[in-house]
Formats: C-alpha cells, sequence, structure tokens
C-alpha cells in the first residue's frame, strides 16, 4: 500500500493532539498501571548505610542499627502488542479511521509509560487451492488465509519514527479479514516476549469473524499468559467472542468506556 505522506504526518498530528473529555483521568490512571519504573524505597534500622535522623534519639539509648539503604525494586515490565483489522469493510462506515484515532491515543499512552509495544494491521485475501502429488496447484474447496501484514510500529521502532506509518492508518483498509491467522499469529510473537506482563489489543470491526474459532484463540492466549482486548470498531460482536471487549463508536467512547473496562483487567 502507499500512503500520502502529507495527509498521514496532518492525521497523525491530528489523532496524537486529540483531547476528549475524560481522557485525562483514564489515561492517568493506564499510565499507572502499565508504567515500567523501577520501584525506590529505603529500609531503616540497618547497621550501615546512610545515618537515618529519625535515629537519633535511639542513638543516644544505644541503638547502633541507626542506618538506612536504598533499596530498588525492579518494576514488571510489559509488553504490547496493537493489532489493527484494515480489511475492505473497516472502510464502509469510517472505521478505519475510529481505529487509526484510537491506535495513535493507545500509542501515547504506551510511549510515555515506557512499554514495549507494537502496531501492526493485517488484511488479506482468500485462496481455494491446494497442491496436487506433482506440486502443481489446483483448485480445491478448501479455503485458505493468506494474511499480509503493516508493520505500523516495530517493536525497536520508536514512536516519533513510527508516526507517519500510524497516521496513514486510515489510508490503509483492503482485502478480506483473515482473522484466525493472522491473530493467531500475533499471540505466538507475544508469547515470545520476555516481559512478564503481556497484552494484546485488537482493533476490529468483527466483520464475519467465527465465534467457535475466536473462543479458541481466547484460551490460547489465556495458556500463555496473554490478557486480550478486543476493541470493537462500531456495532460489533466482539463481546461474544472475546473475555474482555468493548464497543466503540467514536474516539470519546474509548475514555468514558473501554479504557475503564481495560483499567479494571489490568489491575
Amino acid at each position: 500500500m502507499h500512503l500520502n505522506r502529507q495527509i498521514a504526518e496532518s492525521t497523525y498530528k491530528q489523532n496524537y493532539t486529540f483531547t476528549a473529555a475524560g481522557m485525562g483521568a483514564t489515561r492517568a490512571n493506564l499510565l499507572r498501571i502499565l508504567r515500567s519504573n523501577d520501584l525506590v524505597s529505603w529500609s531503616s534500622h540497618e547497621e550501615s548505610g546512610r545515618v537515618d535522623r529519625k535515629a537519633f534519639t535511639r542513638y543516644a539509648c544505644g541503638d547502633v542499627n541507626v542506618f538506612s539503604k536504598r533499596e530498588v525494586r525492579e518494576a514488571e515490565r510489559s509488553a504490547v502488542s496493537i493489532m489493527i483489522d484494515c480489511s475492505g469493510s473497516m472502510s464502509y462506515h469510517g472505521e478505519i479511521a475510529i481505529a487509526g484515532q484510537v491506535a495513535v491515543q493507545l500509542c501515547k499512552i504506551l510511549s510515555k509509560a515506557n512499554v514495549e509495544f507494537s502496531v501492526t494491521g493485517f488484511y488479506g485475501g482468500d485462496e481455494s487451492e491446494v497442491n496436487d502429488a506433482s506440486g502443481a496447484s489446483r483448485q480445491t474447496g478448501v479455503r485458505v488465509e493468506r494474511p499480509v501484514f503493516i508493520p505500523f510500529k516495530t517493536w525497536s521502532e520508536s514512536l516519533g519514527k513510527a508516526s507517519t506509518k500510524l497516521g496513514g492508518i486510515s489510508q490503509c483498509s483492503a482485502g478480506s479479514t483473515p482473522d484466525y491467522s493472522s491473530i493467531a499469529l500475533a499471540i505466538e510473537d507475544l508469547g515470545k516476549r520476555k516481559e512478564p506482563r503481556k497484552v494484546l489489543f485488537l482493533l476490529t470491526d468483527a466483520n464475519g469473524y467465527n465465534e467457535a474459532h475466536m473462543k479458541y484463540l481466547q484460551k490460547v492466549a489465556d495458556k500463555q499468559g496473554i490478557t486480550l482486548i478486543a476493541i470493537g470498531i462500531g456495532n460489533t460482536d466482539v463481546a461474544e467472542c472475546f473475555t474482555n471487549a468493548e464497543n466503540v463508536r467514536n474516539i470519546t467512547d474509548l475514555t468514558s468506556r473501554s479504557l475503564n473496562k481495560v483499567l479494571k483487567v489490568l489491575k
């Protein structure tokens, strides 16, 4: 796909600077949960270290354990994968534009929280083919998913470097929806990360999703310790497919409903 760079840069700036009522509070709460900062504290009653001024009275009474030490406890690291459905149906009523807004707002929060994250779009085409004994392909009734992935932001890429691509999300909607294979591969990729906490956001209109298939993927994610959060764009059936799911019809819904629900899941 070819992006109009000027439009993409302008869209990213609008999405990044957008502020909805209630966004500040929900952003602050999510930052507190996901922020990857080491925790610093002080222990008292130590035999060595820095003199604790509060212990002077005890020292006068003969207590020698009047020192304190700085303790650093490593924070629980998080890895977050944002998967965006970029199939053709996402352009029917502007769903892909809303997905772009939601993705950039999530990126803004994750970046400030010093969390490792990636943003990937997926779309594809259905092919009915299978190789016969000679290796030649022939048409069959077998449905083969051919997912195509769009690396809007890779794990090692900075938010600033990926900004143009993230602003171009609204321009990337085509093809069919290889939902099962795309989500399965996203779970596999995230499962390889070393961070203790793993979160997978799925932004989708859930068009044509097979409920049984999605529930199986939910079980796979649960087994690997991955928190899967589905954000349905528009009126969708994500709640029927996934344990943690919410619909949004615009970016304002993200502040009043979805993120607050996410907070409860991640605590």
